[in-house]
């Protein structure tokens, strides 16, 4: 088999990357959907104690996904 390596044998999972659509824009914030899956990044932005604050959520149906970073992207399929 030489030097290629099968990544179920090696325990090796491959993670799918986001491909996020066109962003909406509104007030304080922009949104954009996965191609995807269900996940919406949301960059929110505001101003307080005198500066100005950026952040970014991520929202699956109507709740928030915790934790740090981006979630996997985890497809659908839809029934055919």
């Amino acid at each position: 088999m030489g030097d290629c390596v099968d990544s179920q044998l090696s325990g090796v999972r491959e993670v799918k990357r986001h491909r996020w659509g066109d962003k909406q824009a509104f007030p304080h914030k922009s949104e954009r959907q996965c191609l995807d899956c269900p996940v919406v990044k949301v960059v929110r932005h505001e101003f307080y104690g005198g500066r100005d604050w950026y952040w970014t959520e991520f929202w699956r149906d109507l709740d928030q996904i915790e934790g740090k970073g981006t979630p996997t992207c985890e497809p659908v399929e839809v029934a055919a």
